[in-house]
């Protein structure tokens, strides 16, 4: 009986042990937001390596565009693979809902397959990034939930427009930031946001003063979005600027955008 009792304690132990070994494997918590191997302002740095190639001779910008990642990741790994292997192509941009249930393990998780990336990415916040404390996550991996650079001749304004996680209080999208951003001398203008201005969970109330600024704007040519899952690709406002919205990861399609004098080519990439 004793050397019973000696064996169980050794297989308690045993068991105690491994299971604290993988501790960092699990998340205990949908509101856990720190972990030792989390990175810090992933927009930010993939913006100076971008800066890196912008001396480049050829004035063609080309984009590879996707959206909501969620909990697709065998089929962000193929996204992936089948990104490295164009060429010419200055960043990747995820179009929002990088997470699901915007759980830390699940932004790392795509952290870990875009880092395979090639390429510099951009990621703007979705509305499933925003549920929980995943707006605490979002802010503290990737920067600021609006934030904007200028490449050649390109300005990029990535936004906030997640208007039902808000409450539809009119802070989101931020119409005054987008003013100061737009007020500069950049050529031409390019915005990124997950939800579209046309779509049910965009603030109705800022629908027609987001629209008006862009349409108002000389040189906004363009405005990206995700949500809808399924690429689309309109002038819908019947102004000049143009709105696309691209698959969801796990639809195995993505846009490669080049933007040429003002000009924008659109080629659907299969993986």
């Amino acid at each position: 009986m004793k050397t019973k009792s000696l064996f169980s304690a050794l297989i308690l132990h045993m068991l105690l042990s491994i299971f604290l070994i993988s501790c960092d494997k699990f998340e205990f918590s949908p509101y856990q937001t720190e972990n030792r191997k989390r990175p810090e302002e992933l927009n930010l740095r993939n913006l100076q390596k971008l800066k890196v190639n912008e001396s480049s001779a050829d004035d063609t910008v080309t984009i590879l565009f996707s959206g909501d990642s969620q909990r697709f990741y065998s089929s962000l790994d193929a996204l992936t693979a089948r990104a490295n292997t164009l060429s010419n192509v200055d960043f990747f941009v995820l179009a929002g809902d990088i997470s699901d249930f915007a759980l830390l393990q699940e932004f790392l998780w795509v952290y870990d397959r875009l880092q395979k990336l090639k390429m510099p990415y951009f990621c703007v916040v979705g509305n499933h990034d925003l549920t929980a404390n995943g707006s605490e996550i979002y802010t503290e991996m990737f920067g600021p939930k609006n934030f904007s650079f200028s490449f050649k001749d390109y300005k990029f304004l990535f936004h906030d427009t997640n208007g039902r996680e808000y409450n539809f209080n009119g802070t989101a999208p931020d119409i005054e930031w987008l003013s100061e951003q737009v007020s500069d001398s950049a050529k031409w203008y390019v915005g990124v946001s997950h939800v579209p201005p046309y779509d049910v969970d965009f603030d109705k109330a800022l629908e027609t003063p987001y629209r008006n600024l862009f349409a108002n704007t000389p040189g906004f040519i363009l405005s990206l979005h995700g949500h809808q899952h399924n690429g689309g690709d309109i002038y819908y406002y019947d102004n000049n600027v143009r709105y696309i919205t691209s698959y969801a990861v796990d639809k195995s399609e993505c846009l490669l955008l080049k933007l040429i004098n003002g000009r924008v080519i659109k080629e659907t990439i299969y993986y």
